[in-house]
């Protein structure tokens, strides 16, 4: 069976296989960007962000212990007269809601770091297709296109048949008019 191309550009393919590798490029680019970007969203999701909001919490409990320690010490003070602490139990107030803010952020890292991971990691298997195609499958083509112009290369540079030899070996070539009709065995 003989195989056959119409080919009607070589730069056709020339520009097929600059378009795929761009292509490849533009997406390698795009999942390596995506890819640090889940990193980094992971990192401060579940470490950055858990450490901070515990440590917030430690201080606006610290906070709250020192208030409650000057609410204390005024009383005492100005023992046996009772002190006005209204200012200092404002504070307090506000300190509560400050650690209660730290407590829920803090919570909600907790909480939302595993979920990140879970998803990072579904995303991260459902691209693993198209990577594998750009690793594998778009060498494998470029390299067949390459292939393909330098055999195409080759064939322009053969020289054409003339037109003193035959078209095809065992082929009759027909006779001149005039002559006998059957290749001239009288």
């Amino acid at each position: 069976m003989s195989e056959s191309a119409r080919v009607s550009s070589i730069e056709a393919l020339k520009q097929a296989k600059a378009a795929m590798l761009e292509f490849a490029d533009a997406v390698t680019t795009a999942l390596a960007s995506v890819d640090a970007d889940i990193n980094r969203t992971g990192f401060w999701l579940t470490q950055d962000r858990p450490a901070h909001w515990k440590r917030q919490v430690r201080l606006r409990e610290e906070a709250i212990n020192a208030i409650k320690t000057d609410i204390m010490r005024k009383r005492i003070i100005a023992a046996p007269e009772p002190a006005s602490v209204v200012e200092e139990e404002k504070r307090l107030d506000r300190a509560k809601v400050m650690l209660g803010h730290a407590q829920a952020r803090y919570e909600a890292v907790r909480r939302w770091g595993p979920v990140w991971d879970r998803e990072a990691m579904l995303y991260k298997t459902s691209t693993h297709s198209i990577t594998e195609f750009l690793h594998r499958d778009v060498p494998q083509a470029v390299a067949r296109i390459e292939r393909m112009l330098e055999s195409l290369e080759q064939y322009t540079h053969l020289a054409p048949p003339t037109m003193d030899a035959p078209a095809s070996p065992g082929v009759v070539e027909p006779l001149e008019p005039g002559g006998s009709g059957q290749g001239g065995g009288e």
